[in-house]
């Protein structure tokens, strides 16, 4: 394990990275990041594929989860060890599963002695905290579920199968990252509400961030994801949501699953089902404009069910 960051003291963070074996034992770097105090009650937190480590601020940028984690959050630095996870890419081939996202959080954990922890998972974290959940029942204390469930929807591999087409064909033109941009803005309106787009791009404001209307928002946005994200590695995480599979029946622990009623990428009836197959599960419904992406966008909503399992 090493240490290689120094903070303020609002906000103590140090970066841990660790080896392990993949199924096939092949060896794998695994990179993660705690922020709070040592010996406080952990919590793992996890976000889509696109959210990494980076989930509180800190002096070298902006925390993904900053509206929920951080110094009196509703996951508050203060009284909680949070700990993040860069998800393992390409470097299992063809895909890694969320089985072995969750192996690599556990010696992630190892390295950092943390003995048992607390999940909160969002979209394709939320499937890694089941297998994680399934696979060490005795690591895990807690589950917090927000827009995931124990298989993909049809639906859902349906459209991530159009978006790595998309990729592979642009990967064999020679032009990937090309392929990623129009994948990633075929992802944007799933993970949306049709609701939300149109009270946002039929009649913009021409002074506002919308301007452009929904095909500048796409294209901004697409290849802004590109810029940043390997196609390769796309595919990997692609192929692991679409492949998820985990048992919940065999999970013991307390599991609060949270689904949008809006969300079409996992819809509510599949949460729900998910739910009254867990032993200790209970399942709270919130509605949002921004289906999918209600877990970043519904500051108060969220951040009200995180407080009332996890605050004092």
């Amino acid at each position: 394990m090493s240490v290689t960051l120094q903070h303020p003291p609002a906000l103590r963070c140090r970066d841990i990275s660790t080896i392990t074996l993949t199924a096939t034992g092949s060896p794998v770097t695994v990179t993660g990041r705690i922020a709070g105090p040592e010996g406080a009650p952990a919590i793992l937190v996890l976000g889509g594929i696109s959210f990494g480590r980076d989930v509180t601020d800190t002096v070298d940028g902006k925390g993904w989860w900053r509206q929920q984690a951080g110094p009196g959050k509703a996951l508050d630095t203060n009284r909680h060890r949070i700990l993040s996870f860069d998800f393992i890419g390409a470097d299992i081939h063809p895909f890694p599963t969320t089985q072995d996202q969750a192996r690599a959080i556990l010696a992630l954990a190892d390295a950092a002695d943390i003995r048992d922890l607390a999940i909160v998972g969002s979209s394709y974290g939320g499937m890694i905290g089941l297998a994680l959940a399934a696979l060490a029942p005795e690591r895990v204390r807690q589950l917090v579920i927000i827009s995931a469930a124990d298989r993909a929807s049809e639906m859902a591999r349906a459209w991530r199968s159009i978006q790595r087409d998309t990729v592979e064909l642009a990967l064999r033109l020679g032009d990937g990252r090309a392929g990623l941009d129009l994948a990633r803005r075929l992802a944007l309106t799933t993970y949306r509400t049709p609701a939300e787009f149109e009270a946002r791009f039929a009649d913009p404001d021409p002074d506002s961030r919308d301007a452009g209307g929904v095909t500048g928002y796409l294209t901004e946005n697409g290849q802004r994801y590109a810029d940043r994200t390997d196609p390769r590695r796309f595919l990997a995480l692609s192929r692991s949501m679409d492949e998820h599979r985990v048992d919940v029946a065999t999970i013991p622990c307390p599991v609060s699953w949270v689904a949008v009623l809006e969300d079409r990428l996992v819809p509510v009836e599949q949460i729900a089902d998910a739910a009254s197959r867990t032993p200790d599960g209970r399942l709270t419904t919130i509605s949002s404009l921004f289906g999918h992406d209600a877990f970043l966008k519904e500051d108060a909503v969220i951040s009200n069910t995180l407080d009332g399992i996890f605050g004092s």
